[in-house]
């Protein structure tokens, strides 16, 4: 996956490049709307793609919304800086919301199929990336043309049920894992029947271990009470698959920060030295549990 990320951002690095190099040589030919429009297209498409691929790798939300926004402002706004003002602002603009949306889809990829997901963003970017250089060339050398109408409107629509019915095939398949979906019939019915023990103490203890199982509906013990200045050691059994959102374990008051949960047993240890509550959650904070330390 880290080597399909770093190809898909050699493609954003390289088209989106050309691409404001094209806009900078023929300025004076892009100017008003074509120009506004272009640097919109390629701010949008660059923030898209370049936030999914960092949602991917970094799987942390603040960062990875914090980085996308700054690609796609920066390239908003070098796509716009020839323009002129308006296609500088529409260009940033386009850019953070293509960012923002881009980080948010990123971080969802990560607990699905990425691999899959992630060339269907990039065949987007291709598709996409590759009409605006064909435009520019288009609209600035007399020795390009096309004719809109050649494009018949059937292709498009067959172009279309073709990528609804990929989709749908990959839903209906194994391809893609849906987080949750296959969750209960992976969990053994021994320890589902542990997950009514929903809470521990563990203040009594000078070495306390704590015994968690990751089931389909959240951790299971959720609320776990420790000794303040006494470091605990938490043994996480994840029968789920690794691609499952609860597979991404933190607690990030205790710095303890996206953790990958193998299917099997993974130990962590922790230790407060304050008094009170502290919350653990998977990846996406869909599911928590409270750590109070007293």
């Amino acid at each position: 996956m880290n080597i399909f990320s770093i190809i898909s951002a050699a493609f954003v690095a390289i088209g989106t490049g050309y691409s404001i190099y094209l806009v900078y040589r023929n300025k004076s030919k892009l100017n008003n709307t074509p120009g506004i429009l272009v640097s919109m297209v390629i701010a949008v498409i660059t923030g898209l793609l370049a936030g999914s691929i960092i949602g991917l790798v970094s799987g942390e939300t603040f960062l990875t919304v914090g980085i996308s926004m700054i690609i796609g402002f920066f390239v908003g706004f070098l796509a716009g800086h020839p323009v002129g003002i308006l296609a500088i602002l529409m260009g940033a603009i386009s850019g953070l919301m293509g960012g923002i949306n881009g980080a948010i889809l990123g971080l969802f990829l990560q607990y699905i199929n990425p691999t899959i997901l992630l060339g269907i963003l990039l065949g987007f970017y291709v598709v996409i990336i590759g009409f605006v250089i064909v435009y520019i060339h288009v609209t600035t050398n007399s020795k390009f043309s096309i004719n809109t109408e050649e494009l018949s409107p059937f292709a498009i629509i067959s172009g279309g049920i073709v990528l609804v019915s990929l989709f749908l095939f990959m839903y209906s398949s194994d391809m893609v894992k849906i987080p949750g979906k296959s969750a209960a019939a992976q969990t053994p019915t021994s320890q589902a029947a542990d997950t009514a023990k929903t809470e521990v103490n563990v203040t009594g203890g000078s070495a306390p271990k704590v015994q968690m199982l990751v089931t389909d509906k959240g951790y299971s013990p959720n609320v776990i009470r420790v000794k303040k200045g006494v470091m605990v050691e938490l043994d996480i059994t994840n029968p789920l698959d690794s691609s499952n959102c609860l597979s991404t374990f933190m607690i990030p008051e205790l710095n303890i920060n996206n953790i990958k949960l193998k299917t099997g047993t993974t130990k962590l240890s922790f230790t407060s030295d304050k008094t009170g509550e502290y919350t653990f959650s998977c990846g996406m904070q869909m599911f928590k549990g409270k750590i109070i330390v007293e």
